[in-house]
């Protein structure tokens, strides 16, 4: 599928919104409906609950905050979120990280072009789980959060 085509595909074509160059979309990559599953299960139930039942199941209280506040719409505090993630994602999966907006929707790209427009990123969503290899991080609501696999594979 062409990010052109995918559901928030027009977050990073459209003039009105993120304009991504021909070189970002090139980066992206968006994943068939059964590899999206795949990971997104690898760290959620096997039940498909609606997601404010989910966030409010996964005990967001006992997760491990990278912050509490991502600062969006702040330059400053959005360029701490932005280094804050950078550190996080340093050890990515060769440099790639996907992105999970729900059970069947995901994209991969570079950790750097994500850490750089993070912001483009989350925005279409207030739950995203961001995989990076042997773990993830969850983005709820300009909060982020570190997110292991279910049963600690």
């Amino acid at each position: 599928m062409d990010i052109k085509d995918f559901i928030y595909g027009e977050r990073f074509t459209n003039e009105d919104f993120a304009l991504f160059s021909e070189a970002e979309l090139s980066e992206m990559v968006v994943l068939s409906e059964e590899e999206a599953s795949r990971i997104w299960y690898d760290y959620c139930d096997n039940e498909k609950l609606p997601l404010s039942s989910f966030a409010a199941k996964t005990g967001l209280d006992k997760l491990p905050p990278i912050t509490n506040d991502c600062g969006w719409g702040d330059e400053s505090e959005e360029n701490k979120t932005k280094a804050l993630l950078a550190a996080a994602l340093s050890n990515a999966n060769d440099g790639k990280v996907v992105v999970c907006y729900y059970s069947t929707d995901a994209l991969r790209a570079s950790a750097k072009l994500f850490c750089e427009k993070w912001s483009d990123f989350c925005y279409p969503s207030d739950y995203l789980i961001i995989d990076f290899g042997e773990r993830a991080l969850l983005y709820y609501e300009d909060r982020l959060f570190y997110l292991d696999k279910i049963g600690g594979q």
